[in-house]
C-alpha cells in the first residue's frame, strides 16, 4: 500500500499548479469581479502547490478543502445563473476538475487533522500500584517477535525516491494533458503568438535567370 501512496503523493500539488495556471489564464480574458476572483484563486493555487511541493506534504489541508469546496459551489451557482457567460466552458471545466482533485486528495489529511484536534488531552499518569506485577520475560519476548513479524518491511530510500520520481512524471503528464488544451481555449491562449512564428521572417529564395539556348 505504500507504493501507490508514494507515487501519488505529489499529484495534489501538480493539480493545484494546473488549476492555478488555468485560473490565471481565465482571469486575463475576464472582466470585473470575475477577473479579480479568478486571479486571486489562481495565484493562491500556484503558491500552495509550490510550497506544498517544497514541504513534501499538503499544507493547511482543512483550509484548502474548505476553499476548494466553496469555490466549486460558487462556480456551479454562477454557471447556473448565467453570470459567467463570458468565461470559456472548457477551461472552466478543467479548473473545476483540478479543484475537485485537490479537494479529494486533501480530504483524508483534513479528517486526520480534525480528529487530532478533537482528541482530548492525555490524562495524568495513573498511580503506581502497590503490588508489583512480576515480570514475564518469555511472554514479552514472544510478543515482540510476533509484532516484528506483523510489521511490514520498510522500503529502501532508493526505492522510495524512484517511486516518487515516477509518480511526479506521471502526474505531470496527466496534468499537462488536461491543462494544455484548456490554456489554448482561453483568451490569452488564443491571442498568443503561434509557436515557431515569433521573430521569424519569410525570405524568398533567389531565382536564377532562365538561360535561353
Amino acid at each position: 500500500m505504500r507504493a501507490p501512496a508514494t507515487m501519488t503523493r505529489t499529484w495534489p500539488m501538480l493539480a493545484a499548479l494546473g488549476g492555478g495556471l488555468v485560473g490565471t489564464a481565465l482571469a486575463a480574458g475576464a472582466g470585473g469581479a470575475t477577473q479579480v476572483v479568478l486571479a486571486g484563486l489562481g495565484v493562491a493555487a500556484l503558491g500552495w502547490g509550490v510550497l506544498s511541493l517544497r514541504a513534501g506534504r499538503e499544507l493547511a489541508p482543512r483550509t484548502v478543502l474548505a476553499v476548494s469546496v466553496a469555490t466549486l459551489l460558487l462556480a456551479g451557482a454562477a454557471v447556473a445563473s448565467g453570470s459567467m457567460t463570458d468565461v470559456p466552458g472548457l477551461p472552466l471545466a478543467a479548473a473545476c476538475v483540478f479543484l475537485a482533485a485537490v479537494a479529494l486528495s486533501v480530504a483524508p489529511a483534513a479528517r486526520r487533522a480534525r480528529a487530532a484536534q478533537a482528541e482530548p488531552e492525555a490524562s495524568a499518569p495513573s498511580p503506581t500500584p502497590t503490588h508489583a506485577v512480576p515480570a514475564q520475560p518469555e511472554a514479552s519476548a514472544v510478543s515482540r517477535t510476533t509484532a516484528a513479524r506483523r510489521t511490514p518491511a520498510r522500503p529502501s530510500p532508493t526505492a522510495e525516491a524512484r517511486r516518487s520520481l515516477a509518480g511526479l512524471a506521471i502526474g505531470a503528464v496527466l496534468v499537462s494533458a488536461l491543462a494544455t488544451p484548456a490554456l489554448a481555449a482561453t483568451e490569452a491562449g488564443r491571442s498568443a503568438v503561434p509557436h515557431g512564428e515569433h521573430g521569424t521572417q519569410t525570405v524568398d529564395a533567389p531565382t536564377e535567370p532562365a538561360h535561353h539556348h
